[in-house]
């Protein structure tokens, strides 16, 4: 090997190896931010359950009351229901429903509720129906749909509804879609993205998602998906790239060895 692909080599199995050795580091911060998260949300569980049962207690903290538990009060709305297309459970396409509730009433604030799972051939066309049983507390909301509508004794009974605080974050819906369930239009998005919901519909949501507790046995609905609770898998990749690096590195030196010891006479 000449002199001039020694250096060549050199140069490139460098910056190569810097690259590597960027890229670990970029997934130990990784790692480091994801188990602090994981961490807050822990602690945040082991806090007394908010209660949110009135427009006057819309509470000012969103990301400080990730992962806490809350009990909402208030009104359903199904026909502002938002579909989470494209959610697979035990290998079965279906869609995660999202369901306004006016908590405090008509007249209250509007919070997303993760209600659950349905399945949906297509991903996008859950049965939403389904999804309300009579039993499952007031389910008529402003704006219910005929068909969906519960007894009245239940619409005269207050919703409540137990889970925990989630995030939203701007850009996680992707293309909004609309799609005909039942004779009615509803907004379908990719993932919990709240300013997409107010652009695309009348609804002004508070900056609050709550990912409610497993839904009753007598509907269709299944549990959303839970909480993440790991750090994910960024510190294995960190140890990837890291041994990327010694490897080119190391592959290099030997390489280099090799050649100039089979130059020796």
């Amino acid at each position: 090997m000449t002199f001039n692909r020694k250096i060549l080599l050199c140069a490139v199995a460098l910056a190569l190896g810097a690259l590597f050795i960027r890229l670990g580091f970029w997934q130990l911060d990784r790692h480091g931010e994801r188990s602090a998260g994981v961490r807050a949300r822990a602690e945040r569980a082991d806090a007394p359950r908010l209660e949110w049962l009135g427009p006057g207690d819309v509470p000012p903290d969103t990301a400080g009351l990730i992962g806490r538990r809350a009990r909402l009060a208030g009104r359903w709305d199904r026909a502002g229901e938002v579909i989470l297309r494209s959610r697979t459970l035990d290998g079965q396409a279906g869609a995660e429903v999202l369901t306004p509730l006016l908590v405090g009433g008509d007249a209250g604030q509007v919070v997303m509720v993760l209600r659950g799972w349905l399945p949906a051939p297509d991903g996008l066309r859950p049965d939403l129906a389904s999804g309300w049983s009579d039993a499952s507390g007031d389910g008529s909301g402003a704006h219910a749909r005929p068909q969906a509508s519960p007894p009245a004794s239940a619409a005269r009974t207050p919703a409540e509804v137990e889970g925990v605080l989630v995030s939203s974050r701007d850009g996680r819906g992707g293309q909004p879609l609309r799609t005909e369930i039942a004779g009615a239009q509803h907004l379908a998005i990719a993932g919990l993205d709240l300013a997409l919901i107010r652009e695309q519909t009348a609804l002004e949501p508070t900056p609050h998602v709550l990912r409610a507790d497993d839904p009753p046995p007598d509907g269709a609905l299944r549990p959303a998906r839970a909480v993440e609770t790991e750090a994910g898998p960024h510190l294995s990749y960190a140890i990837q790239w890291f041994a990327f690096a010694v490897i080119g590195l190391g592959g290099t030196a030997i390489l280099l060895r090799s050649s100039s010891e089979g130059r020796r006479p």
